[in-house]
């Protein structure tokens, strides 16, 4: 909607009541309808994109009801992958919109600068446009124009949706309906095939083909389909349905298993063939980036086994009792380990049983017994009578216990004691 610009320009160019509050820094982006600023907000000092729209003329009222629609959708939408509104407002003559500025620009940019992306980088910035179309889908908001352009990142790198001007919103949401609803709007090569047709039942499936588009572009370098600006809109439908795409396996790349499956289901021209929501196809892109991580582990150490949590557990219990016992304290680090791991204190209990039963080893029940026998004669062996003594040490014996065992059982009770 606005091309980008970086001219400066005064605080004159917003309407009079708003340059008490705002400082133009300098223009953004400028387009038929509007201009976008960089604004210093005077009352809080923080920096943030001005979206303004002057409504010149009465052709310009579909735009303007799109515009406030803009606003109220994004308005509503809270989530870390979607550029935030700070502030919005409607007049007879203009209407302007306050939002995050995004100092890091956009993913055409970067794609023009990079080129192809290692295919991890490019699968994590889908990601993130995913999660953030989840948030917008759950709203019954289909944005309808996701590309490179309106893909910002933040300082932190991480990928916002920007520009829901040509969002569609059921009119029982709020959303503006108009001759121009349902008219195919975007960019052809990130358009679906639905939109290009102009069908009116356009769903999040459309922005889930957009997304393909962005990923096929990111991993090769090449935009999905090299459309000339003059070509009449049937001929691009032509192209598109025919699925007239350099596939990825013709490129000498080495993708993650299961990428390419992934990344032409998003494309099925068909969209029942696709992903039938945001959440199933970022559900799977989240599978593929995982088993990413584990082979990425099991390359830097080759002899290491990746193991579930109560493999792992059993692993550090064996080396420990690899001499016959574990000190209570040792005891207490596994326990919170386990917690960590979300492995039970039922389970944790029942993996050191077994191993000291294949080991020959007292059980946890008589390590217990003598404990709370140890207790029960005051916990404080300096203290003790010489046949308080030799009585523990013969129910030590009688359970199996070693004597540096039960030393370190009467040690820990006196140093929890002193604690």
């Amino acid at each position: 909607m606005f091309e980008q610009n970086q001219s400066t320009v005064g605080s004159t160019q917003l309407p009079k009541h708003l340059q008490d509050r705002y400082k133009v820094m300098r223009t953004l982006g400028q387009g038929g309808y509007g201009v976008v600023y960089l604004v210093q907000d005077m009352m809080i000092g923080r920096l943030a994109a001005m979206k303004l729209l002057k409504k010149a003329s009465s052709e310009g009222d579909a735009v303007f009801d799109h515009f406030k629609q803009e606003a109220r959708i994004a308005g509503q939408l809270d989530h870390e992958n979607i550029v935030v509104i700070f502030n919005a407002e409607y007049e007879d003559n203009y209407a302007f919109i306050v939002m995050e500025y995004l100092s890091e620009g956009n993913l055409a940019s970067m794609i023009n600068e990079k080129g192809q992306y290692p295919p991890q980088e490019a699968m994590l910035i889908v990601q993130g446009i995913l999660d953030g179309l989840s948030a917008a889908h759950r709203m019954r908001v289909v944005h309808r124009d996701i590309k490179p352009e309106n893909i910002l990142f933040d300082p932190k790198g991480r990928p916002k949706i920007s520009d829901f001007g040509v969002a569609h919103l059921p009119k029982e949401e709020g959303g503006v309906l108009s001759k121009e609803e349902f008219m195919p709007v975007g960019t052809p090569c990130y358009m679906s095939p639905e939109q290009l047709a102009g069908k009116e039942d356009i769903d999040s499936r459309a922005d889930l083909y957009s997304c393909g588009a962005i990923l096929y572009e990111m991993l090769t370098g090449q935009k999905l389909y090299d459309i000339p600006r003059d070509t009449r809109l049937d001929d691009i439908l032509k192209i598109v349905d025919g699925c007239d795409y350099k596939k990825l396996s013709t490129f000498n790349i080495e993708y993650p298993e299961g990428l390419v499956e992934f990344v032409e289901k998003l494309l099925a021209v068909d969209r029942e063939g696709r992903y039938q929501s945001s959440m199933a196809a970022l559900n799977d892109l989240n599978e593929l980036l995982d088993k990413i991580e584990k082979e990425k582990e099991t390359t830097a150490f080759p002899d290491r086994i990746v193991t579930s949590p109560t493999d792992l557990l059993e692993d550090v219990m064996r080396i420990l009792l690899q001499d016959g016992i574990m000190a209570p304290a040792e005891r207490r680090e596994i326990n919170k380990r386990a917690d960590r791991l979300r492995v039970s204190k039922e389970k944790t209990r029942e993996i050191e049983e077994k191993i000291r039963k294949e080991m020959g080893l007292p059980s946890l029940d008589s390590l217990e017994a003598y404990e709370s026998t140890y207790q029960l004669m005051g916990g404080d062996w300096d203290s003790m009578s010489h046949q308080e003594k030799e009585f523990l040490k013969k129910t030590s014996e009688s359970l199996g216990l070693q004597d540096i065992e039960r030393q370190m059982i009467e040690k820990d009770s006196a140093e929890s004691r002193d604690s």
